[in-house]
């Protein structure tokens, strides 16, 4: 009997991150380019001192 495969290790890694957001998946790069988009668009001008997570809302206060 062998222990589970790299790629069983990989895909299970996948489920525990992708359950532990509220939004039921982990980011994306597409994700964090269109959140780096925004804060580079006049959309985004009246925004200071700001920190956002791009995060799948796994930190929510």
């Amino acid at each position: 009997p062998h222990g589970p495969t790299a790629a069983e290790k990989h895909r299970l890694m996948i489920e525990r991150a992708n359950s532990s957001t509220t939004l039921g998946r982990i980011a994306q790069a597409d994700d964090v380019a269109r959140t780096a988009a925004f804060l580079a668009s006049a959309e985004s001008d009246y925004l200071t001192g700001l920190s956002i997570s791009v995060a799948g809302g796994s930190f929510m206060d």
